[in-house]
């Protein structure tokens, strides 16, 4: 029988209330199990970030770049406040949609666990929008768990 070891754990955070509660399962397996943990906040690029006026022309306001990406620092920085002292950990702000970044960001880093949270969008919301639990879960090569 081979046992199971978890060296390093990544957690994508979002601001929601599942991505906190997994930080908390995280910081708990990773106590137990002497992990370190790498939280990651997806930045979805400039281009993803088009508003659609009235009269139909797109434009992107000028700080919304910048405020997305102080709301991802001040979600990085709530969700390492929820992390035991004693658990190592280092935080990341990556560009990119989260379904796509998260599964590369953890093979390419050697994470041997993702542990993020549901969205729980309901039925008709994520057969309409997807879902990036399920679709990090299908493409991940790592175990993921998913927290409600």
């Amino acid at each position: 029988m081979s046992t199971v070891s978890y060296k390093k754990i990544l957690v994508p955070v979002d601001g929601s209330e599942n991505a906190f509660k997994a930080v908390a399962h995280a910081d708990y397996l990773a106590c137990a199990c002497g992990a370190e943990i790498g939280l990651i906040y997806a930045l979805l690029p400039y281009k993803d970030l088009q508003v659609y006026s009235p009269v139909g022309t797109t434009y992107i306001p000028e700080n919304f770049f910048s405020n997305a990406e102080e709301f991802g620092k001040k979600v990085l920085e709530e969700a390492t406040t929820l992390l035991s002292a004693k658990v190592a950990s280092t935080t990341f702000l990556e560009v990119g949609s989260p379904a796509d970044i998260i599964p590369k960001f953890a093979k390419n880093n050697n994470y041997d666990l993702i542990i993020m949270g549901s969205r729980g969008l309901g039925v008709l919301k994520e057969l309409v929008m997807g879902s990036v639990s399920h679709y990090v879960m299908h493409n991940a090569k790592c175990p993921v768990m998913v927290i409600k």
